[in-house]
């Protein structure tokens, strides 16, 4: 898809680049998440992607704490409700 942008770009010039920068680019497979906890603050989660190969569009999210400190956050909230999570703006 990049090659084909990049051949697009050259032939239809300077305004069609400048809307392709402005598109949505694809979701990260993987990274961090912070979200916000009312009783136990930030919280980082690493997530992984798993496409799935069939065509609906499917795919597994896995998170899992991203450090000790998360770690213990979440044991500490362990069978109780999550609260209003909500996520941290970057």
């Amino acid at each position: 898809m990049a090659a084909l942008a990049d051949e697009l770009t050259v032939t239809a010039g300077a305004e069609f680049a400048d809307r392709v920068r402005t598109l949505p680019g694809l979701p990260a497979a993987s990274g961090v998440t912070r979200l916000a906890h009312p009783e136990e603050g930030t919280l980082r989660l690493a997530y992984e992607t798993l496409e799935l190969p069939a065509e609906d569009d499917q795919r597994l999210i896995v998170h899992l704490p991203a450090d000790a400190a998360c770690a213990a956050a979440l044991d500490r909230l362990d069978g109780r409700r999550p609260g209003a999570l909500r996520p941290v703006s970057a």
